[in-house]
């Protein structure tokens, strides 16, 4: 039985519990806790409050309950390590994680990090010590988004003819979930164009309007909202054979055939077929087990850090560009 640490105990760590009649396990903690193989064995957080109450929701004793990540990582005897924490210590404790020697596999939560020197750190880091690193992009252990990508490669949606979406709080933050989705369905991503919107950053971390060429030659489109009035990230996939519109952060997909115009002869429109709302529960389990899987098997896991690398890769590409006025391209 496999051990694990989770540094972090707020929503993503631990507090999405309180959610989890309507969306499933999407926390670390429940998600060590149901995972086969493995288990939750201890917790670190600075906010005495968080620690206390995600101890007593996990009966996870006080010994094994740390003010810091250090004091956790110190303490030895984990196999897997959570990071759950702000973006800006990922990098930091991702680093002290994969040195800790007892530890096999990382569960780090995007971003990477905040910069591609601090990424490729951590990369070389890991990779040196042996130890599997995997990145939470959630939507890649999303059932339903997976039937999108089949049906992307089947060609059910005919010649894909454009992408369009809509992302907020910041373009490493949550930008870097909508490229990697992107890249995911569509292959790698060479060049990068920013324009400044009506957005406020997150954390220092602008979000812009972008311009997204792919090597395919497909060119997407990607929107920023104000994330401080309400939460909005979606993705709209127009091909000629039909449409798949991804909604609700991916809890609603809709699938539109084309057919015949119910209004005018002679006309065709991409008419709603059916939608998809079963496919983002359990997100945090599907990313564990793969990550026991990834380490019991000497396999890589379903996002690799070279994933999270080539997003983070391209959210500072548009910063770039932001800055500039130009389009950057991606080597």
């Amino acid at each position: 039985m496999m051990r694990a640490g989770l540094i972090g105990c707020g929503r993503i760590g631990c507090e999405f519990d309180d959610d989890a009649a309507r969306i499933g396990i999407y926390t670390h903690a429940a998600a060590y806790r149901a995972a086969e193989g493995v288990s939750l064995h201890a917790l670190a957080d600075a906010d005495p409050v968080k620690l206390a109450k995600a101890a007593q929701r996990y009966e996870i004793p006080t010994e094994r309950c740390f003010a810091s990540a250090e004091a956790m990582l110190a303490a030895g005897g984990l196999d897997l390590v959570s990071i759950a924490v702000p973006d800006r210590f990922h990098a930091a404790l991702a680093l002290h994680a994969v040195a800790t020697p007892s530890v096999r596999g990382v569960l780090l939560e995007k971003p990477l990090a905040l910069s591609l020197r601090e990424g490729m750190a951590v990369l070389t880091a890991a990779k040196a010590a042996g130890v599997v690193l995997a990145v939470n992009y959630s939507r890649r252990f999303c059932p339903s988004h997976a039937r999108v990508r089949q049906a992307l490669v089947a060609g059910e949606l005919g010649q894909v003819q454009t992408v369009t979406g809509f992302y907020g709080k910041g373009i490493r933050h949550n930008g870097t979930h909508w490229l990697d989705l992107l890249r995911d369905f569509f292959g790698s991503i060479v060049s990068v164009q920013a324009w400044s919107s009506r957005v406020t950053s997150f954390e220092d971390d602008p979000t812009p309007d972008l311009r997204i060429e792919l090597a395919s030659g497909l060119v997407a489109w990607l929107h920023a909202s104000e994330h401080s009035e309400y939460s909005l990230f979606e993705m709209d996939i127009v091909g000629t054979r039909g449409r798949v519109r991804i909604r609700e952060s991916g809890h609603r997909i809709d699938w539109y055939r084309v057919a015949e115009s119910p209004y005018y002869t002679g006309y065709l429109l991409p008419q709603l077929h059916h939608t998809d709302e079963g496919g983002m529960r359990d997100l945090l389990l599907g990313a564990v087990e793969d990550l026991c899987l990834a380490v019991q098997q000497g396999k890589d896991p379903r996002c690799v850090g070279d994933d999270a690398l080539a997003a983070l890769m391209v959210a500072e590409a548009a910063i770039r560009s932001l800055h500039s006025g130009q389009a950057e391209v991606l080597v």
